[in-house]
């Protein structure tokens, strides 16, 4: 089957198998067209050279997706696997050995014929700090984006990582707050459908002000609004959070709770607040009754990684690229 292809086009219509009819370089170029397209702000860049830290060889790398935020170097090395078969776990080792090599942590295998069970768990269970996904490219047509979350709102940024196995929703989307939204859900189900039926994690930014000037006061407001249209739901407080530090920074002070809002709702729904001087990061886990136990720990995951930035801050620094210093993006080892 024919179909009409374009760098930057959704995934074509037609059989997946139909990619196999393009040449690796046209290959390549979708699949760096669609992360231009997923990912804006980003550097994109196809058949890129690096040379390996530990081999000192050069590694030629199919797709390089580079942003620099503040101090932070963000990269993703993609390999482009235009294969008759599956990947499989040799093709996952060799890709990992270069990423190794490269001191890149985040990796993305692309895939026309999909992967053996064995390459997936081998990339997800790798013990160094190195995040690897296979993506087929249908996968890579629904996914939203495969960075960090970046929600700012006045003075107030953050930085937020994106689970392994989860689809990161960027797309910007308001409440009556007035805060930009973005989402995160288990990857293969539409946002609409995890919304209503998996685990969905929503995060925002909301500015402290008179009636809300601290992060506990902040969260009894958001209390009294729900007790407001739910007389009966109920809120435990849950031990603070245990945040990451780096040298030059402390870690922000943290607010968890789970709310119990009422018989007919979706299921437990749990808050974390994490705090910055002029607002907070509202982090929260919409979670299937009875799931606590595989979804809570993928929320503290992402609070705990997350950081809280100064967007004056990101602006003064977004001039000054080369100076970047690469982050390693943490592995998540929790599959949703």
């Amino acid at each position: 089957m024919e179909f009409s292809f374009t760098a930057d086009s959704n995934f074509p219509k037609g059989n997946p198998k139909s990619f196999e009819k393009l040449d690796w370089k046209q290959y390549e170029a979708y699949v760096a067209g669609t992360f231009e397209r997923l990912m804006p702000g980003t550097n994109v860049r196809q058949n890129v050279r690096l040379t390996g830290v530990i081999s000192g060889e050069p590694r030629q790398v199919d797709v390089l997706i580079e942003r620099s935020v503040a101090d932070l170097k963000l990269t993703i090395a993609v390999d482009c696997k235009c294969y008759h078969r599956k990947v499989n776990v040799n093709d996952v080792e060799r890709v990992l050995g270069m990423l190794h090599d490269l001191r890149v942590s985040k990796g993305v295998i692309m895939t026309t014929r999909g992967y053996s069970k064995t390459a997936l768990k081998r990339a997800e269970r790798d013990s160094r700090d190195i995040d690897l996904r296979i993506l087929s490219v249908e996968q890579l047509s629904e996914y939203q984006g495969l960075d960090c979350a970046l929600p700012f709102e006045g003075e107030v940024g953050a930085l937020v990582v994106t689970p392994s196995t989860w689809v990161l929703d960027n797309e910007p989307r308001h409440d009556q707050l007035g805060a930009p939204h973005f989402a995160m859900y288990p990857l293969g189900h539409a946002r609409d459908f995890a919304l209503a039926d998996r685990a969905f994690i929503y995060g925002k930014i909301v500015l402290k002000w008179h009636e809300a000037p601290t992060m506990e006061a902040m969260a009894k407001l958001h209390e009294r609004r729900i007790l407001e249209k739910h007389p009966t739901a109920t809120f435990e407080r849950l031990p603070q959070l245990e945040r990451l530090s780096s040298a030059d920074r402390d870690p922000a002070k943290t607010l968890f709770r789970v709310g119990y809002i009422h018989a007919g709702y979706k299921g437990p729904e749990y808050s974390l607040y994490i705090d910055h001087p002029k607002g907070v990061l509202l982090l929260v886990l919409l979670c299937p009754e009875g799931q606590d136990k595989k979804y809570v720990p993928i929320l503290k995951f992402v609070g705990r990684y997350t950081w809280m930035l100064n967007v004056v801050d990101m602006r003064s620094q977004s001039s000054q690229q080369n100076d970047a210093t690469n982050t390693s993006i943490p592995r998540m080892p929790f599959a949703g």
